[in-house]
């Protein structure tokens, strides 16, 4: 599994490496332009992220709007629906409607609500199918 990590936070930045890289490698952003950029290299060189997990709220570009930009690469490189990176959104809002709200605009495959566990994260990853455990 090829995983990017887009996070501001330096400390929240490094758990998420560091666990992330148990299961693949890892490649992290500081903020949604980075990501972008790493995202659009990754598929120009034939390989593509298969997880992107990235925070709602960063500098530059934020979260929603990375993940739409994400969509519409994988669009321009004729990424068929199947083989799209899943986008897991990472948000600190407590508000179910807004989270749900801003969900459902960004083409994000799925969100978590901060604070982020290693339990929380091996679950999600379960529920996507990227491991087994």
């Amino acid at each position: 599994m090829k995983v990017l990590v887009a996070e501001d936070d330096f400390a929240s930045r490094n758990f998420l490496q560091f666990f992330f890289m148990k299961y693949g490698e890892v490649d992290v952003a500081v903020d949604g332009v980075e990501a972008l950029e790493a995202f659009r290299s990754a598929l120009a060189s034939g390989e593509p992220y298969n997880l992107v997990f990235m925070d709602i709220m960063m500098p530059e570009k934020d979260g929603l709007e990375a993940a739409r930009e994400i969509r519409e690469i994988e669009r321009s490189f004729n990424v068929q629906p199947k083989q799209e990176a899943a986008v897991v959104m990472a948000t600190a809002l407590s508000d179910v409607k807004t989270v749900f709200k801003a969900f459902n605009k960004s083409e994000a495959t799925d969100y978590v609500v901060k604070p982020l566990t290693v339990d929380v994260l091996k679950a999600k990853l379960l529920e996507l199918g990227f491991i087994n455990e």
